[in-house]
């Protein structure tokens, strides 16, 4: 996901961001050693029955990225290795070449111009989405709630706090954007940091990260958890969603206790982007620690994905992923959050994903 763009959890109460949200950034030099160890290909399991099509279509998104910018560092089994931006366009090129929709030569080129190596780290996986909301570009009885885009005061030091935008310090100052009706729902675009919002007077606008009010982040789940309210095992996103809606009066009090707040800009239509800046691909684009692994390398991912509408279910999920976003709390070789898109069956992944696995990353291998 992140606070710049889009979010994503941790371990604990990691579903939806309940505990902190994503911070992009440039990608920093790695200074961690990393256990790997090589595999082949034929050796990971559901690597033959992938839609790779679908990964090199969300990888050609970096492409203009990685072969315009600086050099970078990746962690491999033998220590970091640079990555030049002229090796990414000789990476990039033969991915031009593949036809979109064959996954075969797409498997191919991931074959051919990478080396995959498993991270001998445990993984953890999680989840974030675009949220939906109701909206209008006026406001009315119905709606209430102001988005506010970024103002023009806004500096890198703290500014106003969420209580204090809430109660109207930055009201009369010509910054709505757009005006909802349900105060939860634009607590959960923020923690996501984009979202959607269905216009009454048709349409949809559509939000992208303005900055924050650069605050600290206080993950609510945990406060409901400290509180008595809900059990640790009970506090994913729904059940926090839920709580909040049939709490109205205690719901803003606790979501105060997230002083950071988040401000948006009518992207036009565009797609979600992550921190790498390039628009995400359901399921095919990740949030990763970016001291480790940079913007744009393959990772495949061996995990568990909650079942739609089955409390509790878990299904196996294995599939090539892109590195294309970053977070503060995605920390680690083998930590990802996985994109889902937008909509109810994505926000019910993303709000119970909270699963162990295994990442392999996929090196550049130079001819």
């Amino acid at each position: 996901m992140r606070w710049t763009v889009l979010s994503g959890g941790v371990a604990l109460l990691a579903a939806a961001g309940l505990l902190s949200g994503c911070t992009g950034g440039e990608t920093i030099v790695p200074e961690k050693q990393v256990a790997m160890a090589p595999t082949s290909f034929n050796e990971i399991a559901g690597w033959a029955s992938d839609r790779q099509a679908e990964a090199l279509a969300a990888f050609r998104r970096s492409c203009p990225k990685l072969t315009t910018g600086r050099d970078t560092s990746i962690a491999t089994d033998g220590g970091e290795k640079t990555i030049s931006a002229a090796e990414w366009k000789r990476v990039c090129n033969a991915a031009a070449a593949v036809k979109p929709g064959d996954n075969r030569t797409a498997r191919l080129f991931f074959e051919e111009n990478f080396r995959p190596l498993v991270v001998k780290a445990p993984g953890k996986f999680t989840g974030y989405f675009e949220p939906e909301l109701r909206g209008s570009r006026a406001p009315s009885r119905l709606f209430t709630v102001p988005v506010y885009r970024r103002p023009p005061d806004l500096s890198d030091k703290p500014y106003y706090s969420r209580a204090e935008i809430e109660q109207g310090v930055l009201k009369g100052k010509g910054l709505e954007v757009v005006w909802v009706q349900d105060p939860v729902g634009l607590f959960e675009v923020q923690v996501q940091g984009s979202g959607r919002v269905q216009l009454a007077e048709g349409g949809t606008l559509t939000l992208g990260f303005d900055g924050s009010n650069n605050r600290p982040y206080t993950a609510i789940g945990k406060v409901l958890v400290e509180r008595g309210t809900l059990k640790l095992e009970d506090a994913n996103w729904p059940a926090i969603r839920d709580w909040l809606k049939r709490n109205p009066q205690q719901a803003r009090d606790v979501m105060r206790k997230n002083e950071r707040y988040i401000f948006f800009k009518d992207t036009k239509s565009q797609p979600a982007a992550g921190a790498e800046g390039v628009p995400l691909t359901a399921q095919r684009s990740m949030a990763v620690d970016t001291s480790i692994t940079p913007f744009g390398t393959p990772i495949w991912i061996e995990t568990m994905r909650p079942v739609t509408r089955k409390p509790g279910a878990t299904e196996p999920y294995r599939r090539l992923m892109i590195a294309q976003d970053a977070g503060a709390a995605i920390v680690g070789p083998a930590r990802g959050d996985v994109f889902f898109g937008s909509g109810t069956i994505a926000a019910d992944w993303a709000g119970r994903m909270n699963s162990d696995g295994k990442a392999i990353v996929l090196i550049p291998n130079k001819n």
